[in-house]
């Protein structure tokens, strides 16, 4: 009976890229054991407990597919369900728009860039406050700090109305780059220099119309109207914005929650069980990193991530429905 090299980082990435089941050290182990190797499900559970791996090995892995000066970054957030948890680390009741309510999970903001084609995370960070004492928005402005520091000189910065305060458009401003973002009904502007009132009073035109913000400055406003009936109110520092520019930025946002989406059903964010924190930041980052691997083969090969998963999964049928292990 051999034993196996210690396991690394890539090896647990690959095992997340061709899982299509519970993700578990016991299954991960039971993937990489067999002819005279074997690997116990403690191996797995050490690497993932002991390792470090900070956002810095995610952005030495994209660096290639991102052009830092032709495109758009994408920031929001997204809850990785642990519903029913009681001792894992770094989970907290958070709204979650997915479900529409609040629920129990971790909170994981990513700062993404995409061309329109292809969408790649380039940071993130894991909410802690009772760890780092950092709020989300701390955590907005420190992801496009790191990214000035990298270079980067994006078309347009686009979030939404959680992360559109003051402080953050600000920060934005003094890096000269153009934002724009969702704003709640009752974000107080002033269109005709009388006084501040609501978005939401005001009538404005497919077109936008600029208005001063309070305590920000001169920003232009628009409205739209979703499938489900309800109001819409969008901002931007860019006051030459028209309509057209407004609907292909929401569409560009958009690529955000495909991205979630994604992370979910295809890299395992949310299965990982083990309850240490290092645990489960490993887990995560581990987990990002094998979107870039299937969201490189769409960048490379023109397929899209859903086909390279289902090719992975695809051979194994073929391979079973030629051989079958269970028939009568």
């Amino acid at each position: 009976m051999v034993r196996s090299p210690p396991l690394s980082d890539c090896d647990y990435i690959n095992f997340l890229v061709a899982a299509q089941c519970d993700v578990s050290c016991v299954k991960a182990a039971e993937c990489f054991s067999g002819n005279g190797l074997v690997i116990t499900h403690d191996a797995f559970n050490r690497f993932l407990t002991r390792q470090s791996l900070p956002p810095e090995t995610l952005w030495a892995e994209v660096e290639p597919f991102v052009e830092k000066r032709h495109g758009w970054f994408i920031l929001d957030d997204t809850v990785i369900d642990k519903v029913y948890s009681e001792k894992i680390a770094l989970t907290y009741f958070q709204w979650s728009g997915n479900q529409h309510k609040v629920i129990k999970g971790i909170g994981l903001i990513t700062l993404v860039w995409t061309d329109g084609v292809s969408t790649f995370p380039i940071d993130y960070r894991i909410y802690d406050k009772d760890g780092d004492h950092l709020t989300k928005n701390d955590h907005f402005r420190a992801m496009l700090q790191t990214a000035t520091d990298r270079g980067f000189c994006p078309y347009f910065v686009l979030f939404d109305s959680w992360y559109a305060s003051t402080a953050n458009l600000k920060f934005i401003d003094r890096r000269g780059w153009c934002w724009f973002s969702r704003v709640k009904k009752n974000r107080m502007v002033n269109p005709d220099d009388t006084e501040n009132r609501p978005v939401a009073t005001l009538t404005i035109p497919d077109d936008g119309m600029v208005v001063h913000m309070k305590r920000y400055g001169f920003i232009k406003l628009f409205h739209s109207v979703n499938k489900a009936g309800k109001d819409r109110y969008w901002a931007t520092n860019c006051l030459t914005m028209d309509a057209t520019d407004r609907r292909n930025l929401q569409a560009i946002a958009w690529s955000i929650e495909n991205y979630h989406r994604a992370l979910k059903e295809l890299c395992c964010v949310e299965d990982c069980k083990i309850r240490k924190e290092a645990g489960q930041r490993n887990h995560i980052n581990c987990s990002l990193r094998a979107y870039i691997r299937l969201e490189a083969v769409q960048q490379q090969q023109d397929v899209t991530i859903y086909q390279a998963k289902w090719e992975i999964i695809r051979s194994a049928i073929t391979e079973y429905v030629r051989h079958p292990r269970y028939a009568l």
